[in-house]
């Protein structure tokens, strides 16, 4: 499982970072999953290793252009360039809304289907056949949303010693298990939850639109391995701000993660002011004053890949 960092800045975009898109592939499929596409982000696109054909899932986490102005050119080329099958978007009902105003007064017609999600009335999980998706409610000056994504689609190992105590000889049937099915074998219907485990343990990340309270994020936090978050300022900078920005900073998210005990937290969404070399180490340096995990600081076209965690069948 591979989070991609394709725009890392917030509201505008600078020589070094464009605005917000992350993107999230998988091991076993060449399906992925794409939260906020900012102005430009297909020619992000362009030079990363992801293909438009592939993209099935777009999350947009709430209404600000630096968070969806790329949607309209991207899906429009994703067209041209000849994808056939469908293209789910959870987005605000008001995005939907701006996208087909769009399409129609541009006349813009798309080769596959657009199956839209209004996220506010999204309850429990989202289950697509590659991932499941969860929609965390956050705060910020509008409605704005997280995404927490479990990868699927993990292969199955066999409980050999279980099938081999319950006579169940090798044949076809241990194939289907492997494959998550159920087989009648003989008089008996077998459950293959009953005779398979997972080869390792799902990945899960939560990547987070704009928002200024972390703890809004908690109850989702227990069984990921990373988060995703903006810090668009530095503590002391954003009480500097001469208005309610809705953001958050370092200390503020690096306190939470800390607090939850999260494995791998990785910071985006920063204001053009900390742009540039060595812009960067005020951020990093309140953070790790208060989060003692791993700490990343995404730059653009930058992947962190989440390892896998192997299970072994317990005796």
């Amino acid at each position: 499982m591979h989070i991609h960092f394709l725009g890392t800045s917030s509201g505008v975009p600078s020589q070094t970072r464009n605005t917000s898109s992350t993107a999230i592939s998988f091991d076993k499929t060449k399906s992925w999953v794409m939260v906020d596409c900012g102005e430009a982000t297909q020619h992000q696109l362009l030079k990363s290793s992801l293909s438009f054909f592939h993209l099935d899932v777009i999350c947009i986490s709430h209404v600000h252009g630096d968070h969806c102005y790329g949607l309209p050119g991207l899906l429009s080329s994703m067209s041209m360039n000849g994808k056939m099958s469908p293209v789910h978007i959870i987005a605000p009902k008001k995005v939907i809304a701006w996208l087909h105003a769009t399409f129609h007064m541009s006349d813009t017609r798309l080769s596959f289907d657009l199956i839209t999600h209004d996220i506010s009335e999204m309850e429990g999980s989202s289950d697509f056949n590659f991932c499941d998706i969860e929609v965390i409610a956050l705060k910020h000056r509008v409605s704005s949303f997280g995404f927490k994504v479990s990868e699927k689609l993990i292969p199955k190992k066999l409980k050999i010693e279980k099938l081999t105590k319950d006579s169940i000889k090798s044949g076809p049937h241990y194939n289907k298990l492997q494959k998550g099915e159920d087989v009648v074998f003989g008089s008996q219907l077998l459950s293959s939850k009953d005779y398979t485990f997972q080869s390792w343990q799902t990945r899960r990340v939560i990547v987070c639109g704009d928002n200024e309270r972390p703890a809004l994020v908690a109850n989702w936090c227990s069984d990921i391995d990373v988060l995703v978050h903006e810090s668009t300022f530095t503590h002391s900078d954003l009480h500097k701000v001469g208005f309610h920005t809705g953001h958050s900073d370092a200390k503020r998210v690096a306190e939470f993660a800390q607090l939850q005990q999260i494995p791998t937290l990785i910071l985006t969404h920063f204001s053009v002011r900390y742009h540039g070399e060595h812009g960067l180490e005020s951020l990093r340096r309140e953070a790790n004053h208060y989060y003692c995990g791993n700490l990343i600081l995404a730059e653009d076209f930058f992947t962190f890949s989440i390892k896998k965690i192997k299970l072994h069948l317990e005796k």
